[in-house]
């Protein structure tokens, strides 16, 4: 059976989502750089799904070590915003191409990352691939932007409005390769392997504050919104996105949005 192309659902959307979606705590690179054991420092790193290249240039930025960074990404209008916007940073090139078969050379990379992209793979091909390019000891690095609406009426809120809206979907859910929504447990993934050791899992609670506008952006350049637009009309959507803001914005018009990112660290066996 085919499965969809589902990297499609972000075509035109690239410039929105490198303005309004968000980055990742500095907390990520500490706990990073204690768990990386190999013989050398890390210097040459694979970002897959990196879409606009958001977590790369903050790999770039805060692992000076990193000397060589390819951004690996699906969507073309996605690796075409990547490579406008990290031009700044020598060593990091983009190229078009599937987690389920990178294209790099066996054995040629200390560090293999997915920010926020993991769930949309075909993981056991993904995790066959980390393991032939990352070198013995190298590290694995999946980590996640969730939000954290068990602890916030707005999200809560913003949880309800899109299980409205999307068919199939529900909270806890991710979008994934066969088009749908499941779950996506990374932790258990790679412990049930063997040529992927050492597993960790980090839990960094955060929050950001931003303004209606930013909110109406990040909705916007989300694939689930393109499919509540789809299935309930893009003036319907435009409405309850402005309705939910009007509940819980504050006086000075920001909304606050809890965020946990849950990091999870695996290593190339030896």
């Amino acid at each position: 059976m085919n499965t969809p192309l589902t990297w499609r659902l972000y075509n035109g959307a690239a410039v929105g989502y490198d303005e309004y979606r968000p980055k990742y705590p500095e907390d990520v690179f500490g706990i990073l750089s204690r768990y990386h054991v190999a013989p050398v420092p890390l210097r040459t790193a694979v970002d897959v799904g990196a879409g606009t290249g958001i977590f790369s240039r903050q790999l770039m930025e805060l692992v000076p070590s990193i000397e060589s960074l390819t951004c690996v990404d699906a969507n073309s209008d996605m690796a075409a915003i990547a490579k406008e916007r990290s031009t700044t940073f020598r060593g990091l090139d983009v190229l078009i191409g599937l987690a389920e078969n990178l294209p790099l050379p066996d054995r040629s990379c200390d560090l293999v990352t997915a920010a926020t992209s993991a769930n949309w793979f075909d993981r056991p091909k993904f995790y066959d691939q980390a393991a032939r390019v990352l070198k013995p000891s190298g590290t694995l690095l999946l980590l996640q932007n969730n939000h954290r609406y068990w602890e916030s009426a707005f999200l809560d809120d913003f949880y309800s409005f899109q299980e409205r809206h999307i068919p199939g979907y529900c909270r806890g859910r991710y979008s994934n390769c066969l088009g749908g929504y499941g779950k996506a447990d990374f932790e258990a993934e790679l412990r049930s392997r063997s040529d992927l050791v050492a597993v960790e899992r980090h839990k960094i609670e955060w929050q950001q504050m931003i303004t209606a506008d930013q909110f109406r952006g990040y909705c916007y350049s989300m694939a689930h919104i393109k499919t509540a637009i789809d299935h309930s009309g893009a003036a319907s959507i435009a409405h309850d996105i402005d309705a939910l803001l009007e509940r819980h914005r504050d006086g000075s018009g920001n909304v606050a949005v809890e965020w946990l990112t849950d990091v999870v660290f695996s290593r190339a066996a030896p």
